[in-house]
């Protein structure tokens, strides 16, 4: 009886003792003991594969290089949680997004948190973008209104500053930190504003009210008498209306009910009239380089403007071409609700289509008027047409 419990405890021990061994070994076999590591971390594109990075910035797409990954159950950057999709982890890679989040608390830390509770961190750095300034929805806004810029990457806080060194007060940022609205301060003056955040700052390439090159300003003296040889546009330029507040002196100011086809000029003048006078401003550059400027202008409609065609044309020989050569503004649907909106036409196609006349220094004769196949309200304001260059010298 003796003899057989120990041959019973001699095998129980030697079984445990094999199974210890056993697990010992397996863990010996598996890369780094069986203990996850990261080897590096890559770019996810094929042509780039071999680029390997420390840092990404937001929403990149990444693939996290290294051994025992397969249990992987939740990863971060910073503060901020990264999407995982089980199909896209292994035990030698992991590929997920960097959270677009903002982080609160800044560690250039990637944190990897396993099933069993293990923690493994690793260096990298979230590239957080600085702010991005696409454009505003008008240039021109009067001290004291609301400014709107749209762009991307506005994080809080933010600083706005137009020249001269006049702060904005910050009025409200949009969710997705793609709409940014300020009060224009008094001391603003004409310039590239610039947006500063904790991650950097950017200057605008567009001007606020901007002041050079201005083609047609309505602000020309004597431009509304009737010696100003223009031929129609007197009558429609105006110092301000109830409905429509004056963003910089003088507009044109347009109130009438068009028929399908209806010709009906709104500014026009030959190149020895006061609608001449501003078309010498357009810079020689602007020939020689058209693809670097653009034509624009403030517009604020009472209306919709759906289907309309203004018809725009420029350039030495006006009373003959001007029903044959012309830019084609095909108004798609603007309705700026009684608000000032910036519009910009790509210089390039509007002086090809009035075609590509010659540099004058002495100006050129101009004619904007409706006419196309739709019927339209025209119920607007317009000013400061401008040609400008599309980014900062």
């Amino acid at each position: 009886m003796k003899f057989q419990l120990k041959t019973i405890l001699f095998l129980f021990i030697a079984l445990a003792t094999t199974g210890i061994f056993t697990a010992c070994s397996e863990d010996d076999d598996l890369p780094n003991g069986g203990k996850p590591m990261i080897s590096y971390i890559r770019v996810t594109r094929p042509a780039s594969s071999d680029s390997l990075i420390t840092k990404a910035g937001q929403g990149a797409m990444i693939a996290i290089v290294g051994q025992n990954l397969q249990n992987t159950r939740e990863i971060w950057f910073n503060d901020q949680a990264a999407f995982l999709t089980p199909t896209l982890i292994t035990n030698t890679t992991i590929i997920t997004r960097v959270p677009s989040n903002i982080p609160l608390d800044i560690a250039d830390k990637m944190k990897i948190v396993f099933a069993n509770g293990e923690v493994l961190e690793h260096n990298f750095v979230v590239d957080i973008s600085e702010p991005r300034i696409d454009r505003m929805q008008s240039e021109y806004v009067n001290v004291g209104d609301v400014a709107t810029i749209v762009g991307d990457y506005f994080y809080e806080p933010l600083t706005v500053t137009f020249v001269g060194g006049a702060e904005a007060e910050i009025v409200s940022i949009s969710a997705d930190y793609k709409t940014l609205q300020v009060r224009v301060p008094e001391g603003a003056q004409p310039g590239p504003i610039t947006v500063s955040s904790n991650f950097g700052e950017s200057e605008s390439n567009f001007w606020f009210r901007d002041n050079r090159n201005i083609i047609a300003s309505f602000d020309v003296p004597g431009i509304t008498e009737s010696t100003s040889g223009l031929w129609h546009g007197p009558a429609f330029i105006k110092d301000n209306d109830p409905s429509i507040t004056s963003i910089d002196g003088k507009y044109l100011r347009i109130i009438q009910n068009l028929g399908e086809w209806a010709w009906f000029e709104t500014y026009v003048g030959p190149s020895d009239s006061k609608a001449a006078v501003e078309t010498k401003n357009i810079p020689a550059d602007a020939f020689t380089n058209p693809g670097k400027y653009s034509l624009k202008f403030e517009i604020n409609t009472l209306a919709d403007l759906t289907g309309a065609h203004y018809r725009m044309h420029m350039g030495p020989k006006m009373a003959d071409e001007r029903g044959s050569i012309f830019y084609n503004w095909q108004v798609n649907n603007i309705n700026t609700g009684g608000t000032w909106q910036t519009i910009t036409i790509p210089w390039e196609d509007f002086w090809k289509a009035n075609g590509s006349f010659s540099y004058d220094a002495n100006g050129y004769g101009v004619s904007f008027h409706f006419s196309g196949p739709n019927a339209v309200n025209a119920n607007f304001a317009l000013d400061n047409m401008r040609v400008v260059p599309n980014v900062n010298p």
